[in-house]
């Protein structure tokens, strides 16, 4: 079996099972979170790790897992809000720890585990956020509103799988190259290739999620194209620090679920943030 063979059949299962376990209602997606939260901040904690550098994996990934339960019960159940205390006494307790390992490299050790929930777990805090259906002014009725999470993973698969397509297509002989010393493979035909994708699919996928309008999408797309982009080469940068090729072997013909979601994770914050600011905006204009 080829390897475009491997990374279709790979990347279709991928896709159906990531958007099942997300529409289907608000527990499932939970547990999309809690999975996705463990493994990948288990592949980033391993990739980081030498012969030097030992972050505490249980604590790291129990407090970025606990961190994303209670924002979740916070926002779907009655929860007292007096609990978030406890997210902070885990994050402590990291530094806490490291004085009884007896390792020669504390701070690195710790230095890794908070960028792992700055990097891992917070994305996936503020999906939690951008699923609730009564928290941004242009969404009708309250509740489990997963279309605005939905439509940045469509965009996003479009835009990764036709700039992989016009990067094979046209970006073979003479390419130019997007970031050679991260990653050579990259090419500038494939990028501006996926983005038009994305940019034409942005357009349209409003159809599909109209709780957004469709300069709403525009505008998520372009944010696509930027911090995707970004994402894709921190990880690779991260990836290559490490010396390794793959972050993991789950996905056969992808490598693992953070070569998957690396552009997810760092674009999710930057879409949240834009729509703070334009409900900010149009609070003022009212």
């Amino acid at each position: 079996m080829n390897n475009f063979v491997k990374r279709t059949i790979t990347g279709s299962l991928f896709v159906i099972i990531t958007v099942a376990l997300i529409v289907i209602n608000e527990w499932t997606f939970l547990t999309f979170l809690l999975i996705a939260n463990i493994w990948l901040s288990f592949e980033f904690l391993r990739l980081s790790s030498t012969e030097i550098i030992k972050p505490n994996f249980i604590t790291t990934i129990l407090t970025g897992t606990l961190a994303i339960l209670m924002v979740f019960l916070n926002n779907y159940c009655c929860f007292d809000h007096g609990l978030y205390w406890i997210i902070l006494l885990f994050v402590m307790l990291i530094f806490i720890e490291e004085l009884f390992r007896k390792n020669e490299n504390p701070l690195q050790n710790i230095s890794v585990s908070v960028l792992s929930l700055v990097y891992i777990s917070l994305p996936l805090v503020i999906s939690v956020l951008l699923v609730k259906g009564n928290l941004f002014y242009y969404q009708i009725g309250s509740g489990f509103n997963p279309g605005v999470l939905l439509g940045i993973l469509i965009l996003i698969w479009i835009f990764d799988s036709m700039a992989y397509c016009m990067g094979t297509l046209f970006g073979k002989k003479g390419k130019h190259k997007l970031f050679e010393r991260i990653s050579p493979k990259k090419s500038w035909e494939g990028t501006i290739g996926g983005a038009i994708f994305a940019i034409i699919a942005g357009y349209f996928i409003c159809l599909l999620f109209p709780v957004l309008s469709r300069l709403d999408w525009l505008v998520i797309s372009a944010i696509i194209i930027v911090f995707g982009t970004l994402g894709d080469l921190i990880e690779s940068m991260f990836k290559r620090s490490s010396h390794i090729k793959d972050s993991g072997h789950l996905l056969p013909g992808h490598g693992g679920l953070l070569d998957r979601l690396d552009s997810f994770i760092f674009t999710v914050p930057w879409v949240f943030f834009y729509l703070l600011l334009k409900e900010s905006y149009l609070i003022c204009v009212c």
